[in-house]
């Protein structure tokens, strides 16, 4: 089963990534584009060195000099190594920006707005996407205050897995924050905030837990007892919650349910202000008890102001106390505006202005697991001050965000029907050009600056695209959709270009070739060696090569595009990707019309074929599919039967499956008018072809043990002017009754399908018989059509998609215990 790894970065920000079974924890961070440490890629030189808080994994093999006996024994792992047995939590050795990555932004809707005391209040939001939020129980977003350019942090107070998102604000005059939720805002207000972040949040062990809260520090701590009771997970746990004055007192009742809902849950609180009602006057210190430090084995989480947290640090200091789990997070406070500045109190409970914002003066952020933020540094562009030539200085001024504007190359459509479902060819090829034009760009920015690390991460992308494509066929095209997308991405993301980045993403690549690609069978033979070879070329630094490259591996995804455009626009309507993988399949009458969709359906859900016709067409329908050998043939000889057979055996050595679709009424007149000669043909036409080839191939299958025969016979069994091919017809029912009959024990199925009328194109290979000439004939051929229409329950022909359903459906093992059975496939006409 898939398990989700939690990234706590060391600058706050936490990513989720899902890794499946047998999958490394790098490789499935590198394909969700978050670009942790990484060097070797096989546990050699210890670059990507984590720390897992919780969860259980297999370790993987790695050398000792890369991690160390003791330091595995401590909980230290190798994400290129380890795989995960459960959800993972990991602390990882840089930041997200170093990673390349960055917290989410999403839009919600505050639904409520609740005083709770005359200083605090509840908000209460919803988003739209809330599936794509995913955070840990303690940690925080930063919301934008509506109307500004101004954030501020607040941690979440509901479960993760709650629908609604909660937070608790403590009022205070003249915040930014403040003043909106109490002088603008309104029910329906849409907000936007970045997150999830920070460290602080609940890890998964059975270990008591002590919870201490300051003010609206109680917000992470709620979260946390919320996801106590949700998980079921019984531990000792007691809560100390500490305010300033009795009007911060809040959610007390919240704290009571919680309490009789978290099994082995206590809780106390107390107000420092010596006035208080409160039974308990002091600080959350005072309350803290022997019973609840169970000697030493106990988890501590702790959120509130800087002083409260020291104060408790040095009690616990002064005891001579050190808990086996010491987590924390200090909120530094926002300066309000406009207001003087006033010495802030030492208190060890909650702050008189307890506003948090991250972005303050340097040593005044956030404090997260004891490490203080710094600001980020402006780093001057590259090149800066550099001397180009003349050449140089003309490329640039006919550059944008680093791209070339050349001019378009003079490209001439194929011959494809392109419909409001299929995008156009033309956009299509407009969508790799501007690839490679931003790529390219991307090169020059990157090329012989990147480190063995990131080389690595980018050679660990180009080998994750390989599994999927097997020489010129895609094994599974979403999958290489996927990790080809991660691949590109990553060169975008190691520029630091912003902007040039979010160009790339605006071409809406990833989404262009997952549409295109959905059923898609063929690719380019070369598509995944461009990108082991333009790895190889950045790690020697070969610029030349690399363009090249680059504009190479362009053209090859317009191809591979363009020749899935046009099998989308003549492929199958319905479909079951994989159904015949492995499988080997005859089609016999395949160069039109039923025979022409089956093979089409069968190709695209990765079947084998041999194509039969006695039309050299079928070479073409051959050329167009993935893997597909054709074969003229006369089939209404045994001679021609025997080759197609032998054709198939020699190119894939078995015969998994055999589709018997040659046949089909030659004349329509009654049955007096046929001739001896024209009743014989109608004969072997729709009868003696099936006979020979289930002749030719059944001994292959009966010494395999195994196989199935799909004859296609006709409803018209019972019908008015074609009584010889009804005829056949009804041999056809009868062959594939008693060839399961007599082969059942062989492993082999014979079944059948008997279509009623089926709209088809104009016929492209004459039927062999004469076109109605006289009225007489034009007559009785109209009469065969009205009693066709007439005898189906739906009044209408059917589809060729429809046809080739029924058949696949019969020729594939979910059909597996259907045997010498006739399905009819004619708008309920029984035949």
């Amino acid at each position: 089963m898939n398990h989700r790894i939690a990234l706590s970065f060391e600058d706050g920000v936490t990513r989720f990534v899902t890794c499946a079974p047998e999958q490394t924890v790098a490789d499935a961070s590198y394909r969700q584009r978050i670009n942790i440490p990484l060097d070797c890629r096989d546990g050699a030189c210890g670059t990507c060195k984590a720390f897992c808080e919780s969860g259980e994994y297999e370790g993987g093999s790695y050398l000792e000099d890369a991690l160390s006996a003791d330091e595995a024994e401590r909980g230290y792992v190798l994400p290129c190594s380890m795989k995960p047995k459960s959800d993972l939590v990991l602390q990882i050795a840089s930041t997200s920006a170093v990673a390349k990555t960055q917290a989410a932004e999403h839009h919600g809707t505050l639904v409520a707005l609740d005083r709770l005391s005359p200083t605090t209040m509840s908000l209460t939001v919803e988003i739209r996407d809330r599936d794509r939020l995913a955070f840990l129980p303690g940690q925080y977003v930063n919301i934008t205050v509506p109307g500004t350019e101004v954030t501020r942090s607040y941690s979440f107070s509901n479960a993760p897995e709650d629908e609604r998102l909660t937070f608790l604000v403590k009022l205070s005059p003249g915040g930014v924050m403040s003043d909106y939720l109490t002088g603008r805002a309104k029910s329906g207000d849409e907000l936007t905030f970045t997150g999830p972040h920070g460290s602080f949040f609940l890890r998964e062990t059975d270990r008591p837990v002590l919870l201490l809260a300051g003010g609206t520090g109680l917000a992470p701590i709620l979260s946390i007892v919320r996801t106590m009771r949700d998980s079921g997970v019984a531990r000792p746990a007691h809560l100390v919650y500490g305010v300033s004055t009795d009007d911060d007192l809040v959610e007390t009742a919240t704290l009571e349910k919680l309490a009789a809902e978290v099994p082995g849950l206590t809780w106390d609180y107390c107000v420092s202000d010596p006035g208080s009602a409160a039974p308990n006057k002091g600080y959350v210190t005072t309350l803290i008890r022997d019973e609840h430090l169970h000697g030493g084995d106990v988890a501590v989480y702790l959120c509130g102001p800087p002083p409260m947290v020291e104060a408790v640090r040095g009690h616990f200091a002064s005891a001579g106390f050190e808990p086996t789990g010491f987590y924390y997070e200090k909120f530094a406070l926002a300066a309000p505006v406009r207001a003087p500045e006033i010495p802030v109190e030492p208190v060890a409970v909650a702050p008189p202005e307890p506003e948090p914002e991250p972005e303050l003066e340097f040593g005044a952020g956030r404090v997260l697991a004891g490490q203080e933020l710094f600001p980020t540094v402006e780093l001057a562009p590259l090149r800066a001050g550099a001397v180009l030539s003349a050449a140089e200085e003309a490329r640039v001024a006919r550059t944008i965000a680093g791209q070339e504007m050349l001019p378009a190359a003079d490209e001439t459509p194929g011959e494809y029907e392109i419909g409001e479902e299929h995008p156009s060819v033309h956009e299509s090829d407009a969508v790799f050009e501007a690839r490679q034009a931003l790529e390219l760009g991307a090169l020059e920015l990157t090329i012989g600056r990147l480190t063995s690390g990131q080389l690595a991460g980018y050679r660990l992308l180009a080998e994750s695209t390989v599994p999927y494509v097997d020489g010129d066929r895609f094994l599974d095209a979403a999958a290489y959709t996927e990790t080809n997308a991660a691949f590109h991405d990553y060169l975008f993301t190691l520029t630091g270009n912003e902007h040039l980045l979010q160009a790339y993403q605006a071409l809406g690549v990833k989404g262009h070739m997952a549409e295109t690609l959905r059923n898609a069978t063929w690719c380019h033979p070369r598509c995944t060696q461009d990108h082991l070879d333009l790895v190889a070329a950045f790690e020697s630094g070969d610029r030349a090569a690399a363009r090249r490259l680059v504009a190479e591996h362009a053209e090859r995804s317009k191809v591979t595009t363009r020749r899935a455009m046009g099998g989308a626009a003549a492929g199958p309507k319905f479909l079951s990707p994989g159904r015949f993988a492995g499988k080997v399949v005859v089609v016999t009458g395949a160069a039109q019309g039923i025979g022409e969709a089956t093979a089409r359906r069968i190709a695209a859900e990765g079947g084998a074929l041999v194509l039969a016709d006695r039309s050299g067409l079928v070479s073409g329908l051959a050329d167009e599919l993935p893997e597909a050998a054709a074969v003229v043939a006369d089939l209404e000889t045994w001679a021609g039967a025997q080759a197609v057979a032998e054709a198939a055996l020699a190119r894939f050595g078995r015969i998994d499956v055999l589709v018997n679709n040659v046949g089909g009424a030659l004349r329509f007149k009654p049955f007096t008018e046929f001739g001896p000669d024209e009743i014989e043909a109608e004969l072997r036409r729709s009868l003696l072809t099936a006979l020979f080839s289930c002749r030719a191939a059944l001994p292959s299958m009966a010494q395999r043990g195994g196989g199935v025969i799909v004859n296609v016979s006709s409803a018209a069994t019972r019908g008015i002017h074609r009584i010889p091919y009804s005829a056949a017809k009804g041999g056809i029912n009868a062959l594939t009754a008693s060839l399961a009959f007599e082969y059942a024990d062989a492993g082999v199925r014979v079944v059948a399908t008997a279509p009623g009328g089926t709209e088809a194109p104009p016929r492209r290979i004459p039927r062999g018989g004469p076109d109605p000439a006289t009225d007489q004939e034009r007559e009785w051929f109209q009469a065969h059509i009205d009693q066709t229409v007439g005898s189906s329950l739906l009044k209408r022909y059917g589809t060729l998609d429809e046809q080739a359903a029924a058949i696949a459906f019969l020729a594939s093992d979910e059909a597996s215990y259907v045997t010498g059975t006739v399905l009819p496939v004619a708008g309920g006409d029984p035949g």
